[in-house]
């Protein structure tokens, strides 16, 4: 690979020459001896390394992205995360930043990969709740959490109204006449989201005079796992009798679920009724095609790095937390049940 050196060899000027003809500082070089380290470049098709580039720079354009890397199992399998995560680096990229993705499971990864890279602002994506004043003695950049419940006081963060997304999935089960449901949700690992959803589905039913029963919530061990996906089917099929419908935390878990229910001939919904949470794409793509209660994953993408933004430009301005809505979207996975 041609470098800086090996052109300004050829040239016969200075490594400095031509690092100022690549950037554009061109107040020291004549126009001819410019236009000929062009031409030179230009035959070696010369490419600047932008990494170095940013890294050597006090503003690098570069900002983290920091996934939580649980049991070794891939992040990005899931849906929401990868929607997530492509929408926000669009959205950094529309602004002139450059993304560093990283799996980080420990405080010393966290801190590594924001010297390592000179990261001017870092966006946090996963369970980082009871890790979040850590984080902040790490590092003086500004920094975004998403879906954060944390009650730290200068936490810029971006999530949705989880407790009224629960209320939400209640009421419309209880306005098609169900009474029995059972709440289905991947581990929670305390950060919070199914915690709120779990409370606004709860009380809503208890506003009825109806409650959940331990054995009508049941919690898959990992929301990507097969295996994990089996046994809650299993469980939720052995819960026919006492149950008409079923509220599923999460698109990708109720699909798969519709999908083993029909494996042991349980129709969706003359059976059982499902209601998701996010409304992805997946929930079109399947059959029925899923009622679920919608959130604007763009959106939050969209605002979480304009937060980040807003805070690199102006240094010193408060944190900004921001709660964005739900709706519930009808589709075909839910039936009327007359009484």
């Amino acid at each position: 690979m041609v470098t800086l050196k090996d052109i300004a060899r050829e040239a016969n000027v200075s490594v400095m020459t031509v690092s100022n003809v690549v950037n554009g500082k061109l107040g020291k070089v004549s126009a001819q001896k410019a236009e000929m380290i062009r031409s030179i470049l230009k035959k070696h098709k010369y490419v600047q390394n932008e990494t170095a580039r940013s890294l050597a720079k006090a503003n690098s354009n570069i900002v983290a992205i920091m996934l939580r890397n649980i049991h070794d199992e891939n992040p990005l399998s899931s849906a929401h995360n990868a929607t997530l995560l492509g929408a926000m680096i669009h959205r950094l990229q529309l602004l002139g930043y450059y993304a560093m993705i990283s799996l980080v499971e420990t405080q010393e990864d966290i801190s590594r990969n924001l010297r390592s890279w000179n990261a001017q602002g870092a966006l946090f994506l996963g369970m980082f709740d009871r890790e979040i004043e850590q984080i902040y003695a790490l590092s003086n950049i500004p920094l975004v959490f998403i879906d954060s419940y944390s009650n730290v006081r200068q936490l810029s963060s971006v999530g949705i109204d989880d407790y009224k997304g629960g209320c939400l999935a209640a009421q419309y089960l209880l306005a098609k006449g169900h009474r029995s449901i059972a709440f289905i949700s991947p581990p929670d690992y305390e950060n919070g989201v199914i915690q709120h959803r779990l409370r606004g589905f709860s009380d809503t039913l208890e506003q009825c005079g109806l409650h959940l029963p331990p054995e009508h919530r049941l919690i898959l061990e990992s929301d990507v796992d097969q295996r994990s996906v089996r046994q809650t089917v299993e469980a939720l099929a052995s819960l026919r009798r006492d149950v008409t419908a079923a509220f599923v935390t999460s698109d990708q878990i109720a699909a798969s679920l519709i999908g083993g229910l029909s494996n042991l001939n349980i129709r969706v919904p003359q059976d059982l009724s499902i209601v998701g949470f996010d409304n992805m794409l997946i929930s079109t793509q399947i059959s029925p095609q899923l009622t679920t209660v919608e959130q604007d994953l763009n959106q939050k993408a969209a605002l979480a790095v304009d937060i980040l933004q807003h805070r690199l430009q102006n240094p010193g301005v408060p944190a900004e937390s921001r709660v964005l809505d739900v709706r519930m979207v009808e589709r075909s996975t839910v039936r009327t049940i007359d009484r």
